[in-house]
């Protein structure tokens, strides 16, 4: 657990209910760890006393224990949400650990599943994936071992999916699967007596899980392929064929189109990770940025670890972006804390010494330069960019939506002012610290909680003084409109903040501390009545149809709106007008929209991109989130709240559909942690309270694709 600072603070028998300034105390000493929305009115919560389950509509009143005797073991994975019900691994005196389901009640928190009757249990882990309305995940019974099954939330539904090893063997061992959902199938890895652990393909079926390919085929040697991430219809993966090292490979579901995409570090070296000391790698590839119908990572060819590269999931255009830290010292290209703006992306540089930067590219090599360089007072600290999500629980959307003003915020230092928080729109004349919280060199961000929070009109975030302590803070983006909301801990003691991320009931929910104790921690929430960014676009999605493709967005609530330009490109550069679609408006309620493309199919083009560009009636505008289509287009991205992290690793997830899987892997590959959730609608919170000061490596699988992040504890 973070480090709190202690003053013990007179209380009354009615310590479960506090008020200081603008926030209230909604419950006390049961440190309840942000779980998963289960609307956008109620959050699951996740004591880590006892580890009960919990529900939260913000209030007092409304947040309660769920179970009494069901202790929390774990999700299916990123995307558990059925029919509005909450799918996890429980565990109980009587059942051991099983199959459980709540729909936020007291009655509807029960046992879905007794798949090993008695007090051992099936042990279902959080390696899972969802396809067709159904969530797989691996279990172990006596006959079969850690095999394959599936469940639709129905006790009948839940069944046996395949033996793949016949016997009481099993395939593979708890959290090994690595199960991934492309929408139309599932991938997995799972071992056969002539190959090791290979990988696997399962359309939901006995009939239809098969193996797939053996990629190392030296005896019974595994790929370890794993990392998998969905761009353009194809899952691109990390994997060891024994003759090309690491590298990024890619399918398109069959055996034949499951191929190297591109041996980066020539030879048996590999280009996704370094030698950190003898034996032990450490990655340099950390994840996928998707941008104008590219996605961008960092690799290595042998010659330099500082490498921005880019892949549209061919050979051909699998290219060297830019060496932006030459070299082989281990280096940081952080796209996965990167933020899209109008034609180019921002994003985090650091080689841990002397350098901490932030660097835009327009995708070309000659639009890949330095945006802004610092100097804080701990050389090679990283700036961290506060990317600003917003979730819609009702609709399974989350977005990228930039601040008023298109802007956004980050973290960064100087050797004057220390680490304060900063905004920008992209342009170095805008972009400036908003208020030196804490006066002169000493930091008014404290890297160990980067915790925040965007609503409509304010970013909510823990901010450090040397008279306040680390407390909760907003600001509108100017020093005049940047103050603490509440001083929990009165005077020099830190009460430090940790926000939820999502909005419940139009609250602001937080946890912390007030004091009392040593190491429990309570649950507060922000008087008042809040909305998120505003959600101009969301749901925009390509469908191909007979000769045609059919373009649908929606929005959830317009301002002005005009007009949308609908774009189309054949290779995610270059984008030409095709048709325009007016706006409302003004409206607060969900609306729908559509174009036609038609006879785009017969155009003999392999991959088409979209994009809209909305204008506002006083002239301003902005650019959607590309998307492609071959058959179909489900891409996703993930990001961190905030990195180094300290009790809680916060997760934000744009989806498409499909389910997810959270891993935590250290540097030796060994996983740590392992989580699957169905539907996932906003951020996950993860606690690492458990884990050691180190380097670790977040694994998240989603849909039909995966990613990883680095990340310091």
């Amino acid at each position: 657990m973070k480090k709190r600072i202690l003053m013990m603070v007179a209380s009354t028998f009615l310590a479960a209910i506090s008020t200081h300034a603008q926030v209230t105390q909604i419950n006390s000493n049961k440190s309840l760890n942000f779980t998963f929305p289960l609307s956008n009115s109620k959050s699951i919560f996740v004591s880590a006393v006892d580890q009960r389950l919990w529900v939260s509509d913000g209030t007092l009143a409304g947040t309660v224990q769920l179970s009494s005797d069901i202790a929390y073991s774990g999700d299916l994975g990123a995307t558990i949400l059925i029919s509005g019900k909450y799918i996890f691994a429980g565990s109980t005196t009587a059942t051991g650990t099983e199959l459980y389901i709540t729909d936020g009640t007291l009655a509807g928190t029960t046992l879905l599943k007794d798949i090993v009757p008695g007090t051992v249990g099936s042990l279902p882990d959080g390696d899972g994936a969802s396809l067709n309305g159904y969530i797989y995940f691996t279990a172990e019974t006596p006959a079969e071992g850690r095999e394959l099954w599936r469940t639709d939330g129905t006790s009948a539904g839940t069944t046996f999916v395949k033996d793949i090893v016949p016997g009481a063997a099993g395939s593979n061992y708890k959290d090994g699967y690595h199960l991934f959902s492309s929408g139309t199938y599932l991938l997995l890895m799972a071992r056969t007596p002539s190959s090791g652990v290979e990988l696997w393909r399962s359309d939901g079926t006995e009939a239809g899980t098969v193996f797939l390919k053996d990629i190392n085929a030296n005896g019974s040697d595994s790929s370890g392929a794993n990392l998998f991430y969905l761009l353009n219809n194809l899952v691109l993966f990390v994997a060891n064929d024994g003759i090309h090292g690491y590298e990024i490979w890619k399918t398109d579901g069959s055996g034949v189109g499951t191929t190297l995409l591109k041996d980066i570090n020539p030879g048996a070296e590999t280009s996704t990770s370094y030698e950190l000391f003898p034996g032990i790698s450490a990655p340099i590839f950390l994840g996928f940025h998707d941008f104008n119908g590219f996605t961008y990572f960092q690799a290595s060819d042998g010659t330099s670890k500082g490498e921005l590269w880019r892949t549209d999931g061919t050979n051909a255009n699998t290219t060297l972006v830019k060496d932006i830290i030459s070299g082989v010292s281990p280096s940081f290209v952080f796209v996965i804390n990167a933020v899209n703006l109008p034609g180019k992306f921002i994003f985090p540089v650091s080689n841990g010494v002397n350098r901490s930067e932030l660097w835009e590219s327009d995708g070309t090599p000659g639009g890949t330069v330095l945006f802004k360089s610092f100097s804080p007072s701990n050389a090679g600290t990283t700036p961290i960019i506060f990317v600003p999500f917003i979730a819609n629980v009702s609709t399974g959307v989350i977005t990228q939506q930039l601040f008023k003003g298109n802007k956004f915020f980050f973290a960064a230092g100087t050797a004057t002012e220390g680490t304060e928080l900063w905004i920008s729109d992209g342009t170095l004349v805008n972009t400036s610290i908003v208020k030196d919280i804490n006066a002169g060199e000493p930091d008014g961000i404290d890297g160990a909680n980067l915790t925040y929070l965007y609503t409509s009109t304010h970013l909510y975030f823990a901010g450090n003084t040397v008279p306040g302590g680390n407390e909760l803070w907003r600001t509108d983006g100017t020093s005049v409109g940047t103050a603490m909301v509440a001083d929990i801990i009165t005077g020099s003691g830190s009460s430090d903040p940790l926000l939820a991320f999502s909005l419940i009931n139009g609250k602001i929910v937080f946890e912390a501390t007030n004091g009392d104790d040593p190491v429990l921690t309570d649950l507060y929430a922000v008087d008042g009545n809040f909305t998120p960014l505003p959600i101009r676009l969301a749901n925009f999605t390509v469908i191909p149809k007979s000769a045609d493709a059919i373009l649908v967005w929606y929005t959830m609530e317009e301002l002005n709106s005009r007009d949308f330009v609908i774009q189309r490109s054949f290779d995610g550069v270059q984008f030409e007008n095709i048709g325009i679609v007016a706006a409302l408006g003004n409206s607060a309620l969900r609306h729908g929209y559509s174009f036609t493309d038609i006879g785009i199919n017969n155009s003999q083009r392999q991959v088409v991109y979209y994009r809209l560009l909305s204008s506002d009636i006083d002239g301003k505008t902005s650019y959607s989130p590309i998307v492609s289509v071959k058959l179909k287009d489900r891409q996703w991205s993930i990001r961190l709240a905030g990195n180094p992290v300290s009790g809680t690793l916060n997760v934000m997830v744009k989806w498409v559909s499909g389910s997810a899987q959270f891993m935590i892997n250290d540097l030796s590959g060994k996983t740590l942690y392992s989580r699957r959730i169905q539907s996932v609608n906003s951020s996950v919170n993860i606690p690492v309270n458990n884990l050691e000061s180190g380097i670790y490596m977040l694994v998240v699988t989603i849909s039909d694709e995966s990613r990883s992040i680095l990340f310091f504890k």
